[in-house]
């Protein structure tokens, strides 16, 4: 009985310690990852505020310059990121987004690759000579620009699908409070 007990203890020391060398990786990965600035962090990309790069003005359908919100996403056919971003996208509505797609070498190939990844070709333009990117000055991708009635508000890099994900719908704008006259009682 006693060996068994002596096995237990060891068993015990052993898995202490694969569980502290587990934590020692998890924070030598977290500080390679600072270093090397690969967080999970989105970047702000510099655009012109004065409505030169409404959707319609850059090559994007008229139609979007009406839209209340709107999340114009800059994807890839290359990328491994903008892929994960897509497939994100399947369990989303697609009534505030507009995808472009880059970096395909024809209409054929980009059709390809959104009807690949289930998005709808409504909701997106392949964009092979990068034209529209570039009226916007977009040269990171993936990326998005986010228009409120047709007026780029934000434009920022999209490291992931979890940073986009809160930019798909409206922002509720928090009315302010009416303030109580001179003499008067708010309950």
């Amino acid at each position: 009985m006693g060996f068994l007990w002596v096995v237990v203890a060891i068993l015990s020391i052993i898995m202490v310690i694969c569980v502290l060398a587990l934590v020692d990786q998890y924070q030598t990965l977290e500080l390679i990852r600072a270093t090397l600035k690969l967080e999970d962090n989105p970047s702000p990309i510099p655009f012109a505020d004065d409505g030169s790069i409404r959707p319609s003005l850059v090559g994007l359908p008229p139609e979007l310059d009406e839209e209340p919100h709107l999340a114009v996403l800059f994807l890839s056919v290359s990328c491994t990121t903008c892929r994960s971003i897509a497939e994100g996208l399947r369990r989303q509505d697609w009534q505030y987004v507009w995808i472009v797609l880059q970096q395909a070498r024809s209409e054929e190939e980009g059709r390809l690759w959104l009807d690949g990844m289930k998005v709808p070709i409504s909701r997106a333009t392949v964009d092979t000579d990068e034209s529209i990117a570039q009226a916007i000055g977009i040269d990171t991708v993936p990326s998005v620009v986010l228009y409120r009635s047709g007026e780029a508000f934000l434009a920022q890099t999209l490291p992931s699908f979890r940073q986009l994900q809160p930019l798909l719908t409206p922002r509720k704008t928090i009315t302010p409070m009416p303030v109580a006259k001179e003499g008067t009682i708010r309950l």
